[in-house]
């Protein structure tokens, strides 16, 4: 499984494991995510997605060892983007101190909401890895560096992706974009 990818017989033997154990750990899943029925799907994947890197291990586990693996990452998973939304969450009134002048106007916050709008679908529509860099770095507030580990690519990529998305935001947001006044949002500090 060096190169991502498993053995058809290994691919039979996680299926058989999957249809054995899904919907069941969609159950925990929900349980965990209060009934947030798509999250529960996603952890469930994910869950699977890590069953199928450390299969050559989950195989010869006995049925009960397999489930209680299953269930104990699908629950650190859970936990882990439970910290993820929480640490966003508590950067959230930093980030409004820091980039907001005074109390806006309804008019301004209606504007400012609407320039977001915009500023998402230029993200989502840029190549996946761009994406990638530009969401991990905006959203995650991570470092260039720690982008580069994330996603097995140079740090140089990472400024370059950074760059090109900061500069693809400009052109079309025109004299909306967040950039212009501001020349060191994009950097990586």
């Amino acid at each position: 499984m060096s190169d991502g990818r498993i053995s058809p017989r290994d691919a039979e033997e996680l299926e058989g494991c999957f249809a054995a154990q899904a919907a069941e750990l969609f159950g925990y899943a929900c349980g965990l995510t209060r009934g947030d029925r798509a999250l529960a799907e996603d952890l469930v994947q994910a869950t699977f997605e890590a069953a199928g890197t450390a299969w050559q291990v989950l195989r010869c586990l006995a049925d009960e060892q397999r489930r209680s693996w299953l269930r104990r990452t699908l629950a650190n998973i859970a936990v882990s983007g439970f910290r993820r939304e929480a640490a966003f969450r508590d950067r959230l009134p930093r980030i409004e101190v820091r980039y907001r002048k005074n109390q806006a106007d309804p008019t301004e916050q209606v504007f400012s909401s609407i320039a977001l709008e915009r500023c998402w679908r230029i993200v989502q529509a840029m190549p996946e890895r761009q994406r990638a860099v530009a969401l991990l770095r905006w959203q995650l507030d991570m470092k260039e560096a720690e982008i580069a580990d994330i996603l097995g690519m140079k740090e140089k990529t990472v400024s370059t992706h950074l760059h090109r998305a900061r500069h693809k935001l400009i052109a079309q947001l025109g004299p909306d974009d967040p950039f212009t006044h501001d020349d060191q949002q994009g950097a990586s500090s």
